[in-house]
């Protein structure tokens, strides 16, 4: 029976912190709160991804950039969708990530990353991991967002996971850690900073403060 681990991928395996540092720059370079920015920012991509009907990931950024304007007064955010772009291509891993992948590879893991995006990101973020990831399944195929059950359906169908020993690897606790309980899949909770403590009601998982870890569970 093979082994398969699916792992998030913005914050799990993919820092993400760039993209908020830059709303906030944009903001403060023009007087305005970066704090606030940062916030609206956030907000809207949630309310677009979990309040509206899908849309695929570089148009739902497009209408949170001009929500930040409409909320914000301004008219400066809309103006950097490029810059936007560039910024999630440009998504480096945290320090543990490659690392942790080429142990997990050399163990003999098929490894797969489920994902709140596009193909031609994905391109981009699979280089930046050095191709270390077997395959994927974004947003742009299941026309849902994680943490709708039908995106956890499609992967345990694509990725053949009844079949195999398998574990789901996630920073995000409401995206990622409360429906892989609901599907009753193995999990493992990407707690980096420490900080928050996971509710008693989606356990068992274990807890990691960084993917180094991982290999030692193994």
């Amino acid at each position: 029976m093979r082994n398969l681990l699916t792992f998030d991928c913005y914050g799990t395996l993919l820092d993400t912190s760039p993209l908020y540092d830059f709303i906030g720059n944009v903001a403060q370079a023009h007087g305005l709160s970066a704090q606030k920015a940062k916030y609206v920012f956030s907000s809207y991509e949630d309310r677009l991804m979990y309040g509206h009907d899908f849309m695929p990931y570089e148009k739902l950024l497009i209408e949170v950039l001009s929500y930040c304007d409409m909320e914000m007064n301004s008219d400066i955010f809309a103006k950097k969708y490029d810059d936007v772009i560039k910024i999630h291509r440009d998504f480096k891993p945290f320090p543990d990530v490659l690392p942790a992948l080429r142990q997990l590879k050399q163990k003999g893991y098929d490894l797969v990353v489920m994902s709140n995006s596009t193909h031609e990101l994905m391109k981009w973020h699979m280089e930046k991991l050095e191709n270390l990831l077997d395959d994927s399944l974004v947003a742009e195929d299941t026309k849902c967002y994680k943490p709708t059950l039908y995106f956890f359906q499609q992967a345990e169908k694509k990725f053949s996971i009844k079949e195999k020993r398998h574990c789901h690897i996630a920073k995000g606790y409401w995206w990622d850690i409360v429906p892989a309980k609901k599907m009753g899949w193995n999990k493992i909770w990407v707690n980096r900073t420490g900080l928050l403590q996971g509710r008693e009601s989606e356990q068992p998982y274990i807890a990691v403060s960084d993917l180094l870890k991982l290999p030692q569970l193994s």
